[in-house]
């Protein structure tokens, strides 16, 4: 918690960020597996918390593939 809260103490932001409470601005990626224990599994994201709004696998999913799709009708 010290990498996230630390920064915010510096910047006089402690109120807005540096930890995961209600009512603070956070973005988040909740892991499958511990990415300490190998860094791979940094690729196993279950879900993302961005601008406060939940992201699970499924909509992430469908949004790589429409960033696919649009990315090869650009070529």
């Amino acid at each position: 918690m010290q990498a996230t809260l630390n920064p915010a103490v510096f910047i006089d932001k402690e109120e807005e960020l540096g930890t995961v409470e209600q009512g603070k601005i956070a973005d988040l990626i909740l892991l499958d597996a511990n990415p300490l224990k190998d860094i791979n599994n940094t690729r196993k994201i279950n879900a993302v918390v961005a601008n406060g709004k939940l992201l699970l696998r499924n909509d992430i999913d469908k949004m790589l593939e429409q960033a696919k799709d649009q990315a090869s009708r650009a070529k």
